[in-house]
């Protein structure tokens, strides 16, 4: 039975009063907030095995860490890893060593994410709520941690979840800077530039970028100037010198000051300059990907664009498109671009929608903009659960029926909330918004991408490779196959080499293991003239990807007879 207008506004009347119910206890906002964010964020924490490329060479270059005992210089394999400071890689390092130090599994260096998620939803509501209200900051914390993008940067040990933990405190100090909100007191506002420190110690200059745009644009366009006097300043500076010096002096005397070279000059001037690492992108990039990035919530941004161009007077707008739309288009100028970049702008937008949400002064929408937030939150929804369910079977030939459930879930609650856009129940809309998002980006992250053996080839050359260590006498040597998830799960030693390579591998030693993409056999037999005559020990098929295609991998060895206790 499908739900009617009136069946909507019931449950629209009945989530009206648990909101004003959880509003009266910090301890019950706090729960459901936690709650929330939790259930959005654990999912794939442990199941997805590590992705390529940024989130292995992040725990990498941490499991080295551990393995040397250097937390100042950053490597993977011999490679100075200089482009990013190191606050990620001592927060991944605490928590591996928590976990088996570095026998420990890909989970516990996505920990630092999942906190950061959970941070940033619990801290969005304390940084707005003096500005809009208890109801608007409450739905702002729901929202946060179950948008598409949040959900998935806090399963990956990376940067961007940790950030936005910090780009949300950092918003908070903003709106604290303003006369008519309450003043912190002075350990709160030293906590807010040791945050922006720590900000600093895992991105560098952004989250301070952001804020002092923000700040920019409120003394042009606020009815009051913040003033930056009610945060305490010579302490927070004193603060954040002890923060953010010490490590810039160790990496400074370590590297000889390339590090500065290398992460200022080349990697963030770099990316202003021209597109890196093929992520190049055209300006409005960010503005077609937010239909998906934020999703569900962008359904509601074509609802409360008129409302929120009406209220832009009010302060509470004016702080939050100052902090959105000044950073928003240097980012869409800026010519290197990828996804997640707009993440910390994503907690004041969110806010934005949850004001225009709990407003009782908004019209109900024309049929036009009715139909474009239903095909918004259902149509993206849709696809998503055809994804979960189609994927295994596309690539795989057979069903995850673990996935059924969750992607029906999740596409009806889909329907629901699309219902809910046309009558107008906001809250429902929510609500049923919330169940498609757990569902089915939870559902994608536990269920459908780690069923897909074929997409990750690592874990499976690994294995490949395992019953034949104990004969080598060297490291692995991959050639062709030059994912960085190979090294974190097999050893630091692992040479990921070109294909023309093998031959000198195996003609200096006739111990060493290989593996081999099979499209390079014929182009590089030419070179092995010199080696031994070659066995293949085992292959496998895999989708990479990176690159798009399947692709077959052999394990090469000599034939050798120390290799036969490992062929039994």
């Amino acid at each position: 039975m499908q739900p009617g207008p009136n069946s909507l506004h019931r449950l629209e009347t009945w989530l009206a009063k648990a909101l004003d119910w959880v509003a009266v206890s910090r301890l019950r906002r706090v729960v459901l907030i936690l709650t929330v964010a939790v259930i959005a964020g654990l999912p794939g924490l442990g199941a997805l095995p590590v992705t390529d490329r940024d989130e292995a060479r992040f725990a990498q270059a941490t499991k080295q860490m551990l393995e040397t005992g250097d937390l100042i210089d950053i490597r993977f394999q011999d490679q100075p890893r200089w482009k990013k400071p190191v606050g990620i890689y001592w927060l991944q390092a605490a928590s591996a060593s928590l976990a088996g130090g570095v026998e420990a599994s890909i989970w516990a260096y996505r920990v630092p994410s999942l906190l950061g998620a959970v941070l940033a939803a619990l801290a969005v509501a304390w940084a707005v709520r003096p500005l809009v209200g208890q109801r608007a900051a409450i739905l702002s914390a729901l929202m946060l941690p179950t948008a598409l993008l949040t959900m998935a940067e806090a399963t990956i040990a990376k940067t961007d979840a940790v950030l936005l933990a910090f780009a949300v405190l950092a918003l908070g100090a903003v709106v604290r800077s303003l006369p008519d909100m309450p003043r912190p007191s002075r350990l709160v506002a030293a906590a807010l530039w040791a945050a922006l420190g720590f900000a600093v110690l895992v991105k560098g200059p952004i989250v301070p970028a952001i804020a002092a745009l923000a700040l920019l644009a409120l003394w042009l366009l606020a009815p009051v100037k913040p003033q930056i006097a009610r945060l305490f300043p010579m302490v927070g500076l004193a603060v954040l010198v002890i923060v953010v010096a010490p490590w810039l002096v160790a990496i400074w005397h370590v590297s000889d000051g390339r590090f500065f070279a290398e992460s200022v000059g080349q990697d963030l001037l770099g990316k202003v300059a021209q597109g890196q690492e093929k992520h190049w992108g055209p300006p409005g990039l960010y503005l077609a990907l937010v239909w998906l990035t934020l999703w569900p919530w962008a359904a509601f941004i074509p609802l409360a664009a008129g409302w929120i161009w009406r209220e832009r007077g009010t302060l509470a707008l004016i702080v939050l498109i100052a902090w959105v739309v000044p950073f928003w288009l240097v980012l869409e100028v800026v010519p290197t671009k990828l996804p997640h970049y707009v993440l910390p702008l994503y907690p004041a937008l969110l806010t934005a929608l949850a004001c225009w949400a709990a407003s009782e002064r908004t019209a109900a929408p024309s049929p036009a903009l009715a139909w474009t937030s239903a095909g918004l939150v259902a149509v993206p929804g849709t696809v998503l659960a055809l994804a979960l369910i189609g994927l295994p079977i596309a690539l795989e030939s057979r069903v995850v029926w673990a996935a059924v459930p969750l992607a029906m879930l999740g596409a009806l609650a889909g329907i629901l909330a699309a219902k809910a856009a046309f009558s107008g129940a906001r809250l429902a809309q929510i609500a049923a918004s919330l169940v498609a998002a757990l569902a089915l980006g939870g559902g994608i992250l536990q269920v459908g991408l780690p069923s897909l053996g074929t997409g990750f080839a690592s874990p499976r050359i690994a294995a490949m490779v395992e019953p034949w260590r104990a004969c080598a006498s060297g490291p692995l040597v991959s050639a062709g196959y030059r994912e960085p998830s190979l090294v974190f799960l097999t050893e630091t030693g692992t040479r990921l080499a070109l294909p023309a390579e093998t031959a000198r591998f195996l003609a200096e030693d006739e111990g060493a293991l290989v593996v081999l993409e099979r499209r390079w056999m014929e182009r590089v037999s030419t070179h092995w003239e010199t080696a031994p005559s070659l066995v293949e020990r085992a292959n496998l098929r895999y989708f990479n990807y990176n690159r798009g295609r399947f692709e077959d991998a052999v394990l090469l060895t000599s034939d050798d007879a120390r290799w036969q206790p490992c062929a039994r």
